[in-house]
């Protein structure tokens, strides 16, 4: 039975959608009023969002046969703003979206209106990810600093975390099975008759191994040598018929080189970082494999064979300690790489860098391969907010990781010098016991160097390891010196040379020392803690 009389009936048929919209703005204007403090209804209010529609305006096609979009682009950035601000996934987006009111309301949508799926929003954000990698971020930087302008001359804190690939480690016999299918993938789309060529010139059982091949994890040391020397054979052979074709019939085009030679290139950088080939016939020398017989190569390694007879084994894996220090490990993610940090501990993705204001407000963030050191992106945290903002902070204050006085030039370079780095200097020789350089003296045009006990020296070289100058002090020099024992290592006899580096960056050096024992150096440290909350 309706509640409505018969005679309404029509009436409310014929006006329900202006019936509807108007329930809607009746809901919202009453919760709207009774949830003023909260976070969407302040921003609604405060962030403009324009420069971000605009910007993402070439999303739809402007013409076309179909009709207007259901899920316009002010919506879309709405919906892909609120997914930041709470760090929600795409499928909890859609569900808050579709029923919380106030989020609903600041997206853009009507009380009964539906909002966009998950599979709508990843198209957004894919595309966004693509055409503007840090849109959002800066537009909203750029209105905080309007509002808030005194953010822009604050001092920052940075540091580095790790953070870990969305991606399985493999193994290196699965790692470069992985990484050949992604090769022939990327030829298949290219040229699909030659990847047809490459694949009949080979044996793709080598290399991939049987349908029904026993897991790595079954067999024995010597039946796992095995079974890598036949992938990596296989791989050897691959390589230059995948170079062959990619000039033959005719040389294909730049553009359609590119993505195998992404993955050409990852392929050799796996066998030069992970393997060594040893006692090889030519036929096997990378770029050099024509015609081995790979069938009789396989039977002669699985054949009942002393494993300590390592003679015949051509292909062995490095040891952990002599393998390349940016190696793959998933061809799921190749630009993941090892991040060694702490006592042996590993992880496997990125090293991401931050830059934070004592507010904690994130004023940047890059994210660098897992085996690049921790010091090497601060300076990219500097030049990217001045590049894309404008901003130069008068300090960065950091851990000891970017202590180093090359560190502290880079900074300087970079920001002409309106940057101070604030970091505790790394340990010193003076830890090891002797003098360290800071204990020698260096004349004003850098010529002689005059070590604690008034012995000069003017005997220097260029190093070859880092940049600087190692000073030599002769026997005759110190023969029956008092300070011996604070300037020598123990058991070094009496004909020993004591020799001296001095870093090019010893000014920057000096310094910071001196910065770091006043008391705005140990109240630029009690800031510190603060980003590590962030993080």
């Amino acid at each position: 039975m309706s509640i409505l009389p018969a005679f309404l009936q029509p009436f409310v048929t014929a006006y329900l959608q202006p019936l509807l919209q108007w329930f809607s703005a009746w809901v919202y204007t009453q919760l709207v009023n009774r949830e003023a403090q909260h976070l969407l209804v302040q921003l609604q209010s405060r962030l403009d969002c324009r420069p971000l529609e605009q910007a993402c305006a070439a999303f739809h096609h402007a013409a076309g046969p179909g009709t207007a979009p259901t899920h316009t682009v002010p919506r879309l950035v709405r919906a892909l703003l609120v997914k930041y601000l709470y760090d929600w996934s795409l499928r909890e987006t859609e569900t808050q979206v579709r029923f919380q009111l106030l989020v609903k309301w600041f997206v853009g949508y009507a009380v009964f209106e539906a909002g966009p799926d998950h599979t709508t929003l990843e198209r957004f954000e894919q595309w966004v990810s693509v055409q503007h990698p840090t849109l959002f971020f800066d537009t909203v930087l750029r209105q905080i600093d309007a509002a808030f302008p005194g953010l822009r001359q604050q001092p920052q804190i940075g540091d580095t975390f790790a953070l870990e690939a969305n991606a399985a480690r493999e193994d290196l016999v699965l790692l470069l099975r992985h990484t050949s299918r992604r090769l022939l993938r990327a030829l298949q789309a290219v040229a699909p008759e030659r990847e047809q060529a490459v694949r009949a010139g080979m044996s793709l059982e080598a290399l991939f191994g049987p349908a029904q091949e026993v897991p790595g994890a079954f067999l024995t040391a010597w039946q796992r040598q095995a079974r890598l020397h036949t992938v990596v054979t296989a791989v050897l052979h691959l390589l230059p018929m995948i170079q062959k074709h990619l000039e033959q019939p005719a040389p294909l085009p730049p553009e359609a080189r590119t993505g195998v030679s992404y993955w050409l290139g990852h392929l050799q950088k796996i066998l030069g970082d992970e393997v060594v080939i040893r006692d090889a016939p030519p036929a096997l020398e990378v770029g050099g494999y024509a015609e081995h017989s790979l069938d009789a190569l396989n039977a002669e390694l699985l054949e009942e064979t002393d494993p300590s007879d390592t003679g015949r084994v051509s292909v062995i894996e490095c040891p952990r300690a002599e393998k390349g220090s940016y190696r793959l490990g998933s061809a799921t993610d190749p630009e993941a790489t090892y991040r060694v940090h702490g006592a042996g501990k590993t992880d496997f993705g990125y090293n991401p860098q931050i830059a934070i204001t004592p507010e904690g407000v994130v004023r940047e963030i890059q994210a660098t391969p897992g085996a690049q050191p921790d010091s090497a992106g601060v300076v990219d945290l500097l030049t990217a907010q001045h590049d894309r903002l404008g901003v130069t902070p008068p300090k960065l204050i950091y851990d000891t990781a970017a202590g180093a006085g090359k560190t502290r030039a880079r900074v300087a370079q970079a920001t002409q010098g309106q940057t101070q780095l604030v970091a505790p200097l790394p340990p010193s020789e003076k830890a090891s016991g002797r003098f360290g350089p800071e204990q020698f003296q260096l004349s004003p045009d850098e010529a002689t160097l005059t070590c604690p006990n008034g012995q000069r020296s003017s005997v220097a070289y260029r190093s070859q390891e880092a940049d600087g100058r190692t000073f030599r002090f002769f026997p005759a020099q110190c023969a029956d010196c008092p300070l011996w024992a604070a300037c020598r290592r123990n058991k070094v006899g009496p004909r020993a040379m004591r020799q001296v580096f001095l870093s090019d960056y010893r000014p920057e050096v000096e310094a910071a020392r001196a910065y770091n024992q006043t008391p705005a150096f140990r109240a630029d440290m009690k800031l510190r803690p603060r980003v590590e909350r962030v993080i």
